[in-house]
């Protein structure tokens, strides 16, 4: 059921939770977040306490709802609002998701989202309602002093394009995310429309484009 809204668009949930001799059950998607049409399912294993992630978002313009959860240890969700014409622009809200509490955040287009893992072995359940390169998100630097996002403990492992993200007053900048090496004719693409390569791994090649 839902229990709070947050800037008025965004929701938070307790998911509806049965436990008997056997273990527990958790529903994660019912009629309660039936208005999420879920396209894409991620399960992110974060063996370290302070890993972060963020701050992703995208635009209303271009939208995506993202729904967030924990199913095992225990995170602080963080929710920003982009919105520019917002009385609440560039403010933020946290809350903790964890196994025990079993709360989820279903999070809209024009709002950043941010996640540190608050014990080791954290497991967190992240759904789109887009899918494969659709689901790409644009990034804020979680450093900016413009939003002064405050964590409750240090970092301890976070992506270099996260690292590297752009500040709000360099949203001239416009970043594509995992986008799969194997996946030759898009990184083909996205150099041809004047993408630039900044970093990549095992699996990704990461671009940053610079708009006028």
């Amino acid at each position: 059921m839902m229990i709070k809204e947050i800037f008025g668009k965004v929701k938070i949930y307790r998911l509806l939770t049965r436990v008997d001799n056997r273990g527990s059950l958790e529903y994660v998607f019912d009629e309660n977040t039936a208005i999420f049409k879920v396209r894409e399912t991620r399960i992110y294993s974060i063996p370290k306490e302070g890993t972060f992630f963020g701050i992703h978002y995208r635009e209303e313009s271009n939208p995506m709802t993202k729904f967030v959860t924990v199913i095992r240890g225990r995170g602080l969700d963080y929710i920003i609002d982009l919105r520019e014409e917002s009385p609440t622009y560039l403010e933020w809200e946290s809350i903790e998701l964890s196994e025990e509490n079993a709360f989820a955040v279903l999070i809209p287009a024009g709002f950043g989202h941010a996640f540190i893992s608050l014990q080791n072995d954290t497991i967190q359940l992240y759904s789109v309602d887009r899918s494969g390169n659709e689901a790409h998100s644009k990034q804020i630097n979680y450093k900016d002093s413009k939003i002064g996002l405050k964590l409750p403990i240090p970092i301890s492992e976070i992506s270099d394009y996260d690292l590297s993200a752009p500040f709000v007053s360099e949203s001239g900048e416009e970043f594509v995310l995992d986008t799969p090496i194997w996946n030759v004719r898009t990184n083909a693409f996205y150099t041809k429309l004047g993408y630039v390569e900044v970093s990549r791994d095992n699996e990704f090649i990461y671009y940053i484009k610079k708009c006028e």
